[in-house]
């Protein structure tokens, strides 16, 4: 399976990107940059990429960045915590 990288403000934790099957956290971040242009309320020192591993978040979860360590956790809806959900891509059948 592939890494996830999730791009995050370092000052709240927030999740403001996320990238599945990005080659690496450098792809995923210019990717991100993309995006950023239309919102400009985080410059990119404020930003940061961390790579998650397939199978480490719960479809029934929120999470965010805990910046103090750089590693998601567990979030409620009031912090800001965002879901995860991915379907099939390129119409691969289950256990492909």
């Amino acid at each position: 399976m592939t890494t996830t990288y999730v791009i995050f403000d370092t000052r709240s934790g927030q999740i403001v990107s996320v990238h599945h099957g990005a080659v690496d956290a450098k792809e995923a971040r210019e990717c991100a940059q993309h995006h950023r242009r239309h919102d400009g309320k985080i410059s990119e020192e404020h930003i940061a990429v961390i790579p998650v591993p397939p199978g480490a978040v719960d479809k029934e979860k929120l999470y965010k960045v805990d910046v103090g360590r750089n590693v998601l956790v567990t979030a409620v809806a009031q912090d800001g915590g965002v879901s995860f959900s991915f379907g099939t891509a390129g119409g691969l059948p289950k256990g492909a």
